[in-house]
């Protein structure tokens, strides 16, 4: 392997241009076989080419030097694999000189696995009950080697032909558009598609089975034709890709404009997977989804899984741009795709649904996601050093796609967003069909804007974590802001602090003379500001938290903010804002979590959906880590949460009237949801009385869709028992809808009897439960407190059976072992925990375990310092009996 620093990389003696591939999958032994021409450019006088294989078996290997007239062939004398590396090197008689072009002909065997990754088989139930399976593919970081021989890498990019010989009853689908189809023997049919463009390998996808598709095209066109979308699904599903289909079109034709480059392939096809680890993948031309992702039932489904598809697409298709056309050069850059296609699939959704308010959505969900596992010491860079490809998978996660969004988020916000735009475009077009890096990135903005982008934004890329602005109040007339690194912990070592991060300020005033001080920025530790007259009654810095740090503010100061939240004066995203930094500033000891409660306390008249995503999202936080406290002190939170919700769950009802505005319609979910779980009489009677006629009596109008999560959980918390756990069981076995299949798992978990938890936990390992659906299971038993344990022991008592299952699903694989440990708060479990896994080999789950162990670090320090001041509080505001 060549050294590229310490980049675990293929030699460079070398280089392919073209591969001509032809698979042959076979659903029934679950292997497939393949033939592959590859076309390289050498590059070094070589005997010896070494490519990536990952459970292949090369069966033949045959060179041809094209630069000889005769266009001699040689066999391999040697192939010797490196299962480590996952390299095999082929070694051949005569040597190939530098600068001749040479054909390498492979013959090759490989498993349909069931692992999600690779060439790989999907399971399903048709209509009549019987299951069935299609193959279909997931290469994104480094599985294309397990489909075929190749350098993957996603700098070393090629064109591909790709030939698919299947049984001629089925669908043949991958990245480019069908060119002729052909009878082949053994009643199957030869199908072969246009040569794509120069691309890399993990954004390869071919997909056989039995489906069906909706279909619409663009008035944008591709060489003088409409693009042609479609939605793929199992037969008898495919109706339900409408709502994605006309996503997806509205989406490609605004981001033709944005970008002002065409969507660059004849066609874009979407597919509905019925095993798929991620939510979706952008594979160029043939992007593949979850099913909860894209299929959509407007009768039948929980109206948030219309938001998630039409984001999900909407990301999806910014990669076709944004890593597909322009691709990062190395894995170090995977910001670049995911952070950027973060924020313009946020960018799209506000432009097709204006009333979703998607904005402030993303300041309390995306970005508060990215602050929080940001300020973990476990936490890394933007821009992280990967060498192993064991390393890649782990940095999929809320600092490439959330921190990378809210930092583009925060620059454009302050050049602008059509300047940005510009730079994007001039980005784009300098870079197509080719690689960059971050570097790149900053050449193109600053060109456009004036600005050096690069100068102040690589602390943000390449330096760990996020600033806290503690403000003070020197004088009548002046605040004093000063910059540290924030931590969970609260315990910022000297070495730890040394970064002075470049701050847009963001200051609102509550005067007239706003225009100077919301431009303000912060390069050095600390600043005097004078405010202008009048303007220190009322101040708030990071205006519509566009700014990438949190704001510890006085004590005074705070009571203050949360009177004019009250009063009106903050828009949504300020007050989302608000309540976010002051319960992240209790966590972390920066500010008593008493003042974090009498802030929310302001908050019992607040009706936007969003700020009381964020207010439940704090509150539960609180609960969660206090569950194990004293009887009392527990229910003194509940009854706080409860005086919260009560005039609001009163007020909305549990009717959900036709066309309502979609955020109210979500807040009737989240109210009755929180009311529940703080124990209210009314709501827990009325869940019931539901949950009866919708099981008893089949009166599907008594639970909405949108509810009927919600009502699980209810029920199961408050006292049902085994008729209402088999009842949420045979809805989960007998619903067609996707996403109600999941709501029914999630409220298994919500169980109370020890007998029910034993169900609930064996059945997350059963067949009945698809192996990438095993985290709805776990959520719920993490979240119900009196499973919380039991799901621990159930993970260690099954460690073998999980970590075969799930070894080679990663992303997977952390969220369980995320969803089993980080929600404890004692010494004792802390130590628990580094025992078990003190004899595993944790390098493919390295960075999820350090984040769990420093979470539930985290979970005791706060419950050490602060169980007395909570208790305090709700002594004195009336919620101890």
């Amino acid at each position: 392997m060549a050294d590229t620093g310490k980049r675990q990389v293929l030699p460079t003696n070398v280089r392919p241009t073209h591969y001509d591939l032809t698979f042959t999958p076979d659903l029934k032994s679950f292997t497939f076989e393949g033939t592959e021409t590859v076309s390289l450019d050498v590059k070094q006088n070589t005997k010896t080419i070494t490519l990536n294989v990952n459970e292949i078996q090369v069966k033949s290997a045959k060179l041809s030097n094209l630069s000889l007239k005769t266009n001699q062939s040689q066999n391999a004398i040697d192939i010797s694999y490196d299962n480590q590396k996952q390299t095999v090197s082929l070694t051949f008689p005569e040597e190939l000189p530098t600068g001749s072009k040479a054909a390498l002909h492979l013959e090759f065997t490989g498993i349909l696995n069931d692992q999600m990754c690779g060439f790989y088989r999907s399971s399903y139930e048709d209509k009549s009950g019987n299951t069935k399976y299609l193959a279909t593919t997931q290469f994104e970081a480094t599985d294309a080697r397990r489909a075929f021989p190749s350098w993957d890498e996603p700098a070393i990019k090629a064109t591909f032909d790709i030939t698919l010989i299947v049984p001629s009853e089925l669908t043949a689908l991958s990245n480019m558009n069908v060119i002729s189809e052909n009878p082949h023997e053994g009643g199957k049919k030869c199908v072969k598609f246009a040569t794509t463009p120069i691309m890399s390998t993990y954004l390869i996808a071919f997909i056989v089975g039995d489906l069906a598709y909706v279909e619409t095209s663009t008035t944008g066109l591709h060489n003088g034709k409409p693009i042609l979308i479609r939605v793929y699904a199992t037969k008898g599903n495919e109706q339900l890709g409408q709502l994605a289909l006309n996503v997806a079109a509205d989406v490609l034709e605004y981001f033709a404009e944005v970008f002002g480059i065409p969507y660059p392939l004849p066609k874009c096809d979407m597919v509905a997977i019925p095993d798929f680890e991620a939510g979706a993948m952008e594979n160029w031309g043939l992007i593949t989804y979850r099913t909860t992702a894209i299929l959509f039932d407007p009768k039948a489904s929980d109206a948030k899984f219309k938001q998630r598809i039409a984001y999900t697409v909407s990301h999806e298709l910014a990669h076709q741009w944004f890593g597909n056309l322009v691709t990062m050069e190395w894995w170090d850059h995977l910001w670049l795709n995911e952070g950027f296609a973060t924020w313009v699939g946020y960018l799209a959704v506000d432009k097709i649904f204006p009333d979703w308010d998607i904005w402030t959505q993303f300041v309390m969900e995306g970005f508060q996601r990215g602050l929080q596992l940001d300020a973990l010491k476990s936490s890394h860079p933007i821009e992280v050093p990967v060498n192993d490809p064991s390393e890649i998978h782990q940095i999929f996660d809320a600092i490439s796609y959330y921190k990378g969004a809210s930092v583009i988020r925060m620059l454009s916000n302050f050049i602008g967003e059509n300047v940005f735009l510009a730079g994007i475009r001039r980005y784009l077009k300098r870079h197509e069909y080719s690689n960059a890096s971050t570097d790149d990135l900053w050449k193109a903005l600053t060109e456009e804007s004036g600005i050096d982008v690069g100068q102040f934004m690589t602390g943000w890329t390449k330096v760990v974590g996020y600033p806290v602005l503690t403000v003070t109040e020197p004088s009548h007339d002046t605040i004093n802001i000063c910059q540290s690194r924030f931590l969970s912990t609260g315990k910022l070592s000297a070495d730890e602090d040394t970064t002075h991060w470049w701050v847009p300020l963001g200051i609102k005033l509550g005067t007239s003379s706003n225009d100077d001080f919301g431009s303000k920025v912060l390069t050095t530790k600390e600043i005097d500001l004078k405010l202008p007259a009048g303007a220190f009654e009322f101040y708030k810095l990071n205006s519509r938290v566009t700014g990438v740090f949190r704001v510890n503010y006085t004590p005074e100061r705070l009571a203050k903010l949360g009177h004019a939240a009250k009063k009106g004066l903050l828009d949504t995203s300020d007050r989302v804002g608000l309540v976010a930094d002051a319960g992240a500033l209790a966590v972390s000891g920066y500010a008593k979590t008493s003042g974090f409660l009498s802030l929310i306390n302001e908050f019992d008249n607040e009706d936007k959906y969003i700020v009381w995503m964020e207010i439940n999202s704090r509150i539960t936080d609180l609960i969660s880590v206090w569950y194990e406290q004293p009887e009392p002190i527990y229910q003194g939170l509940l009854a706080f949460q409860r005086h919260l919700v009560s005039k609001l769950v009163a007020k909305l009802g549990w009717e959900y009237p036709e066309n309502e505005d979609y955020l109210i319609t979500m807040l009737r979910t989240l109210v009755i949801k929180i009311a529940g779980r703080a124990k209210n009489p009314e709501v827990i009677k009325e869940a019931f009385r539901r949950f009866e006629l919708f099981t008893k009596k089949n009166d599907d109008s008594a639970l909405h869709p949108n509810i009927r999560g919600a009502v699980y959980e209810i029920v199961l918390s408050n006292g049902g028992g085994v008729n209402e756990f088999d009842a949420i069981l045979k809805i989960y076995r007998e619903t067609s809808i996707v996403d109600q299949k999941i709501t029914a798992l999630t409220g298994l978990g919500f169980a109370q009897q020890e007998d029910l938890i034993k169900r609930a936990l064996e059945f997350s390992l059963s067949n009945e439960v698809k192996t990438q659906d095993i985290i709805y299971s776990l959520s719920g038993l993490q979240f119900n407190r009196k499973s919380r344990r039991a799901l621990w022991n159930f993970v260690k008592e099954n460690w073998e059976i999980i970590y075969n299952r799930y070894s080679k699903s990663l992303s997977l694989f952390g969220l369980t072992i995320k969803y089993s440990t980080d929600s404890f708060s004692s010494e004792a479990d802390i130590k628990d925990i580094e025992d078990f896994f003190s004899n595993k080999d944790t390098k493919d789950f390295l960075r999820p375990l350090q984040q769990s162990l420093e979470n539930v670090r985290v979970n005791t320090a706060w419950l050490a310092r602060d169980k007395k001041d909570v208790e305090e509080w709700l002594r004195a505001n009336g919620y101890l009996q």
